[in-house]
């Protein structure tokens, strides 16, 4: 009886190895990975901004969602996040969601972004250990053991995950649009505002040098004008001087003259003479020379 159990145990091990081979040959959905059926939708979209720019926002999205960025490389245009997340509904499951997103420059202008994502689904089952009466009744708890189970892994191919990553982004990239050009704008407001007042400044400085400049000229004016008025009162007195100093001279020339007049009408009274008359008779008092 015994022999005969244990060869029907080993035929039906047989049998059923012959089963899971047969099953596991037939297994091979994998080849179809790349069938346009099991494809990814609306896991892909192209934005009109620069590579840099649209690699940050990415990065904002994930980090904004929840996700930690596990590596991010620019050259690459990589980045990959992961993030635990707690179930709503039911408390013990959690989900760890692990993302990739490719950032590819189509154009000078384009920027194509894919996202491929996995998740495992999570089971936290926390069990209580007692204390049994004989073995058989619980009756004192001892303990708290912990299980943590994978229920369900594999790929993200649900198309509203990546329409809400992509409805995200797109609102990311359109506050990141607002922003810049409102920073242009404050930029350019910042320019005009230094443009009109340097021009400001500019006018106040040519006004400042025009009245300066017409100071100058005044008093520069009024200092020539009192230096000829000195010259002109220098000039009068040095005029009614030489003028004094010439009718003196000309006093005491005729002054001299006078004197000298005198002098030979008294010599003349005398019977002398006059100083330009000696020497000289008349020709018929000249002695004979024979």
């Amino acid at each position: 009886m015994r022999k005969f159990g244990s060869r029907f145990l080993q035929w039906f091990l047989f049998a059923a190895l012959i089963m899971l081979a047969g099953c596991a040959g037939n297994q091979q959905g994998y080849q179809k990975a790349f069938d346009s059926q099991n494809a990814l939708a609306h896991n892909q979209y192209t934005f009109a901004q620069s590579p840099e720019s649209i690699f940050k926002t990415v990065k904002q999205t994930f980090v904004q969602q929840g996700f930690t960025i596990e590596s991010a490389d620019m050259k690459s245009g990589i980045i990959k996040a992961v993030r635990d997340m707690q179930d709503k509904e039911e408390p013990e499951i959690s989900y760890n969601i692990h993302a990739s997103a490719d950032i590819s420059e189509v154009t000078g202008t384009e920027v194509n972004v894919s996202l491929a994502a996995s998740q495992q689904t999570i089971l936290h089952r926390a069990t209580t250990t007692w204390w049994h009466l004989l073995w058989i009744i619980p009756i004192i708890p001892t303990g708290t053991e912990y299980q943590t189970l994978v229920i369900k892994e594999g790929n993200v191919t649900e198309p509203g995950f990546y329409t809400d990553f992509f409805n995200s982004l797109k609102i990311a990239v359109t506050k990141h649009d607002l922003a810049v050009k409102a920073a242009a704008a404050k930029a350019a407001e910042k320019v005009a505002a230094e443009r009109a007042a340097a021009e400001q400044a500019a006018k106040a400085k040519a006004e400042a040098d025009r009245v300066a400049a017409e100071q100058a000229a005044k008093a520069r004016a009024e200092d020539e004008a009192r230096a000829a008025a000195k010259k002109a009162e220098a000039d009068r007195i040095m005029a009614e001087k030489s003028a004094r100093a010439q009718g003196e001279a000309e006093a005491r020339a005729a002054a001299e003259e006078g004197k000298t007049d005198k002098v030979a009408g008294a010599r003349t009274d005398a019977g002398e003479p006059a100083a330009g008359e000696r020497g000289h008779l008349p020709d018929n008092d000249q002695p004979d020379s024979r």
